[in-house]
């Protein structure tokens, strides 16, 4: 097994008087990392009480400013900041959202929020956030997902009626709901404001969507006969664009008997400020292991306010809290109503048997939120990543006429492929009987494309992705020995997390302990390679969450000055990451491909400032990728040439009398590619929207040439 010389114990730290729950908060080190172990016996509220009140300046240096941040960013609907609209428009959409959403929570769970509140200001004097802003991001994760499904519903079928409640959610929402933010006084007339919501409610070109931070996360699991030690092995990846979610690890161990003493104790991996630390990944002492996997949905709710919904994490926390089957585990997940979409994969390591719990908003009330769906044979193993399998939940649904809502093909393609690699690489590992906890990181730290053959590449469809923060393991003893069972997770010292360094303990269920048990680093991919992906990471997170020059996130979207000096700085790292990896004979089209889009994006944005060079710039890696795609020096998708295509035809269009090549033979050639894959990939009555989308961009690159508008850019699937 491996070293557990550098994993050390540093301190205790102090417990306040007025904390309320038996609580121990540890801070631990490992290869330079801090990070903190949190021991908790008592009632929910008193635990949330105490987390707050302990971990009040990780909370707010963590992961919370970030979230907050991005909510922010959704608000601030206008690219235009003296318009002052947000706050009447998107601000008062997701405060209402917020409100509603916590509103329909079970009385548990908001008083858990309102102590988590009170820890938090008693254990800071000059507390950067107010009760609010804790409250949203306590339920943010729900309520984004709702706020996408509403996105893509506001997108693709703005005349239906099912959009048409959801206008009316938003514009009632405007009437009585404000944001806060410092914002200075509207000056803007009734009707400007109205022209704007309108604009935004209809998606009228030039405003802006809300951009989620679009979670992934692999899971896998094998019963203990197929592992080399015979412990079951439950392994997930954690994939959510929240770059701060490493700061602060936690290991939470909770005991909530106080409450029940039939409940059960349970181990979980989280950060600083999570109120639901069970809601991401976790066991408990009957040989129960959970993990929790975002779905794309068009079924989803706000709630009636009666207390009967639950946030999808939260009920895979009380799960771990009181369920010893599997039975019992859907059992808990039927009895509460929901919001959004999610998969809880559970598994049990005593009857070596594991389900995925598959769960929707009924907002239509057909009853079908909540599926079960159990391993099918071989029943000794199972994979999750981020589409439905039950027949009630796939993605069909009739209001779109389409069999597939995710948001985009690339994203439809890539669950799909990490699915089909894991699966593939967990039998192979089964099969070799080489299957243990250092194999299943390396499979969570895999970088090969089912869709090309396995072949390597840095992000897009592989398992370990660009916003891949953690990586966690648990190996449960199926005969419960005391002692045996054990928590493994990455530290995120550096990004990708499954590549950072994983940590393990061995949880003692009745002293509510955890021992060290080793340390242990992922080697799948050479040194330059990880290098290169890690200054494309930080591109990623440059753009995608932008930060003020003093370090602290933006709470609106950024000016267009201030946002092409954040174009500018993800250039940079893109043009790192490119000479890295090609300096070393790799060729990953994605880093050129995402380069190419940025300097295109750049060089529109404020035309009277370096246009010709950026889309010079642009243009010279638009050849490239042809030229790999053409030559088949790198293997590409159909769809990946499509897009290469096209989008080399909008940045010849907007070089107009500079073009070096034809917009219009290029456009061709990409509408070619693009018909090819809705014809082979998709039924004719069930055609992607996203394909539908992109006919759209074709078209517009053909009639508006140099002034077409491109989609947001995507730096986690690569479109």
């Amino acid at each position: 097994m491996p070293n557990s010389n550098e994993l050390r114990h540093i301190e205790n730290r102090p417990v306040p008087a007025d904390c309320r729950a038996n609580s121990r908060l540890e801070v631990w080190e490992a290869n330079g990392k801090r990070f903190f172990v949190l021991a908790q016996k008592g009632r929910f509220a008193d635990l949330c009480y105490d987390h707050g009140r302990l971990l009040a300046r990780e909370l707010e240096d963590g992961v919370f400013p970030e979230i907050l941040s991005t909510i922010a960013h959704d608000v601030d609907a206008s690219r235009d900041l003296k318009t002052r609209l947000a706050d009447r428009i998107l601000g008062s959409f997701f405060n209402r959202l917020s409100n509603d959403v916590l509103r329909a929570t079970s009385d548990e769970f908001r008083r858990g929020v309102e102590a988590l509140e009170r820890g938090y200001f008693a254990g800071l004097d000059d507390a950067l956030f107010d009760g609010t802003a804790v409250a949203h991001a306590c339920v943010a994760i729900d309520t984004g997902n709702v706020a996408t499904g509403f996105d893509h519903i506001r997108t693709f079928r703005s005349g239906s009626k099912l959009y048409s409640r959801w206008r009316d959610y938003a514009v009632s929402a405007r009437l009585w709901y404000r944001w806060g933010r410092s914002y200075g006084p509207d000056a803007e007339s009734a009707v400007q404001e109205e022209s704007a919501l309108n604009d935004w409610l209809e998606g009228a070109r030039g405003t802006s969507g809300l951009r989620r931070a679009g979670m992934g996360c692999t899971g896998f699991w094998a019963a203990p006969g197929m592992t080399t030690d015979g412990l079951g092995l439950h392994a997930r990846n954690f994939d959510g664009a929240f770059f701060a979610w490493n700061r602060y690890p936690v290991l939470s161990l909770i005991d909530e008997t106080p409450t029940n003493p039939a409940w059960q104790r349970y181990a979980a991996v989280g950060t600083a400020g999570l109120i639901y630390p069970g809601g991401i990944s976790g066991m408990n002492e009957a040989g129960l292991a959970v993990s929790l996997h975002q779905m794309s949905t068009v079924n989803f709710t706000v709630g009636d306010g009666s207390g009967d919904f639950d946030l999808a994490p939260y009920v895979q926390q009380r799960i771990l809290r009181e369920a010893r089957n599997l039975d019992e585990a859907v059992d808990i997940a039927r009895a509460r109503k929901h919001f959004a979409a999610w998969t809880i994969l559970v598994s049990h390591a005593p009857s070596g048997q594991a389900l995925r719990i598959e769960l929707s908003g009924s907002e239509d009330g057909k009853g079908d939120d909540v599926q079960r769906v159990d391993a099918s044979p071989p029943a000794n193993r199972m994979i999750q990543t981020n589409h439905f399998l039950a027949d009630a939940l796939k993605e069909r649904h009739d209001f779109f006429k389409d069999a597939h809502f995710t948001k985009t093909v690339g994203k439809w393609a890539e669950t799909r492929a990490r699915f089909a690699t894991a699966e593939a690489k967990l039998s192979e590992a089964i099969g070799q009987q080489a299957l243990a906890t250092e194999h299943a990181l390396a499979l969570l730290a895999d970088h090969a494309d089912s869709a090309l053959n396995g072949e390597r590449r840095s992000f897009g469809r592989t398992i370990c992705k660009a916003y891949s923060l953690m990586s966690s393991i648990a190996r449960a003893h199926p005969d419960r020995t005391p002692g045996k069972d054990e928590l493994w997770f990455t530290l995120g010292e550096s990004l990708p997390g499954p590549h950072s360094t994983l940590v393990g303990f061995k949880i003692d269920w009745s002293g509510l302990s955890a021992e060290a048990a080793g340390l242990h680093k992922a080697e799948t991919v050479p040194p330059e390679f990880l290098a290169a992906m890690q200054a494309y990471i930080e591109a990623f997170a440059i753009y995608e969450r932008p930060q003020r020059p003093d370090k602290g996130y933006f709470r609106r979207r950024p000016t267009g000055q201030e946002m092409q000096g954040i174009r500018q700085a993800a250039l940079d790292k893109l043009d790192h990451a490119v000479t890295t990896a090609e300096g070393t004979g790799v060729q990953e089209p994605v880093f050129r491909y995402i380069r190419a889009r940025l300097a295109h994006e750049a060089a529109l944005a404020q035309p009277e400032i370096d246009r010709d060079s950026r889309l010079d710039a642009a243009a010279r890696d638009w050849t490239t990728l042809r030229t790999w795609a053409e030559s088949g020096a790198v293997a590409m998708t159909d769809w990946e040439r499509a897009l290469i295509y096209i989008l080399s035809a909008a940045t010849e269009a907007a070089r107009e009398e500079r073009a070096q090549l034809s917009a219009g033979d290029l456009l061709d050639q990409g509408r070619t590619l693009l018909e090819k894959v809705a014809s082979d990939d998709f039924e004719p009555n069930a055609l992607h929207q996203d394909i539908k989308a992109w006919r759209k961009v074709v078209a517009a690159i053909d009639s508006e040439a140099a002034h077409a508008e491109l989609p947001e850019i995507d730096f986690v699937t690569v479109e």
